[in-house]
């Protein structure tokens, strides 16, 4: 069937706005076109779809054949020789087989011309011919993505396009179409679940990274079956037989190593020896990831993705948590250290959770730990001092002081947004 001419208008407009400036997190250096350090252009003649990110392409120069793995989406896989296939993996394969069917000529697009995936596959965004505009201007990934077969994917040294796809999914999302219908794979169960995903990365120790599963419904909802994923599909979770989570309770799924239950017998371990979940550094492309939980039929039910982009949802605790108090302390030194706080105070209406988030104030980061939560009405205090921590205050033992005199102070969630500020 080729490529939509509906679709291809809509393309071709999004193309319009490479050169406009591209949203992203206050970090990020914006570049003007993500066309602008592409290294590597490569022609070539569809041979094989793959699935529905890979295909097997011919060099028109070189007359070598690659499987070639888009750059920006990752499609639901297909039933393979050392795994089994998920909900969506045929669909996603026919679509691409309709868009590019044998013989397209296609054009490959890098930032690195030595940029590989899994299995060395080149990695590349496809830019399929247009006959209307005799161009090579229909990007396979972003028309996936548009359909819904595709996840936001990205990869640090190839995200020149990543905030476009990151766009198109979300409409995707939106629309409810491929992977996001809630009945692809099969009648939605328990349609009152309300549960919230919270990511807490690390730039260190592998347990230190975490996603906190919590129930915001009103009743206990049976997990049993339901699974726990990232966008790469490096590591995933799937909860045993029995595993209901009552109303406001919650469950840690921890990358590292360890026995269930952990210390609060709320702990589970993916019992994984390498970070799942990247950081969105300060480059000039976006770059994120996302943790998803889908029901045992496999369909998608809750997502949390990061950074948050202009247009995210609100977030819970914006303008019920604020930074109510602030202490540099007194004298100087261990004494200055010890007697220095900050305090946090719930003025909404609703409790408010901390999971996954953070304090930053110069070069130090301080996480809250799963379960950190406050009442209406309620504070939590951090500490620089000794003492025994508590539900309503953290000590941090320090003997060099965290604040200065001037300098400032943030809390921002695990979609990097700055839910509250301070500067002195």
């Amino acid at each position: 069937m080729g490529i939509n001419r509906t679709t291809t208008a809509a393309v071709v407009a999004l193309f319009a706005l490479l050169t406009a400036a591209i949203s992203l997190p206050a970090s990020a250096n914006v570049r003007t076109s993500p066309w602008d350090s592409i290294q590597s252009w490569e022609t070539a003649t569809v041979q094989r779809i793959v699935d529905g990110d890979t295909m097997s392409v011919t060099d028109d120069v070189t007359g070598a054949t690659s499987r070639i793995r888009f750059i920006g989406i990752n499609a639901p896989e297909i039933d393979g020789k050392d795994h089994g296939g998920q909900c969506g993996g045929w669909q996603a394969k026919a679509t691409l087989e309709g868009l590019a069917p044998i013989g397209t000529k296609v054009r490959l697009a890098s930032l690195d011309p030595a940029s590989k995936g899994k299995a060395d596959r080149p990695q590349r965004t496809v830019l399929a011919w247009n006959p209307i505009s005799t161009e090579y201007d229909q990007d396979l990934a972003w028309a996936m993505a548009e359909r819904g077969w595709g996840h936001w994917f990205t990869v640090a040294n190839e995200a020149a396009m990543s905030s476009l796809y990151r766009e198109v999914i979300k409409s995707a999302q939106q629309r409810k179409v491929g992977i996001w219908n809630p009945n692809l794979c099969g009648e939605i169960e328990q349609p009152d679940a309300n549960i919230l995903l919270r990511i807490n990365r690390s730039a260190g120790a592998v347990i230190d990274e975490w996603v906190s599963v919590r129930n915001l419904s009103d009743t206990p909802v049976d997990l049993s079956g339901w699974r726990i994923r990232d966008t790469g599909n490096a590591a995933g979770y799937t909860f045993p037989g029995g595993s209901v989570l009552n109303a406001g309770d919650y469950r840690t799924i921890r990358t590292g190593v360890g026995a269930p239950g952990g210390s609060d017998g709320r702990t589970l371990f993916l019992n994984k020896k390498s970070l799942v979940y990247q950081n969105p550094g300060s480059g000039p492309y976006l770059v994120g990831d996302a943790a998803y939980l889908l029901d045992q039929y496999g369909n998608y039910r809750f997502t949390r993705e990061y950074p948050c982009l202009n247009g995210c949802d609100l977030d819970a605790l914006e303008g019920s948590v604020v930074l109510s108090e602030l202490s540099l302390g007194k004298k100087k030194g261990k004494t200055r250290a010890a007697t220095q706080y900050v305090r946090l105070f719930n003025n909404g209406s609703t409790v408010q959770c901390l999971d996954g988030y953070r304090i930053e104030t110069g070069d130090t980061v301080i996480r809250f730990d799963p379960g950190t939560c406050l009442a209406p009405g309620a504070s939590w205090t951090l500490r620089g001092g000794i003492g025994k921590n508590t539900t309503t205050d953290r000590f941090l033992s320090r003997t060099i002081p965290m604040l200065w005199s001037n300098g400032s102070l943030k809390l921002i969630s695990d979609r990097e947004q700055v839910m509250a500020a301070r500067i002195w």
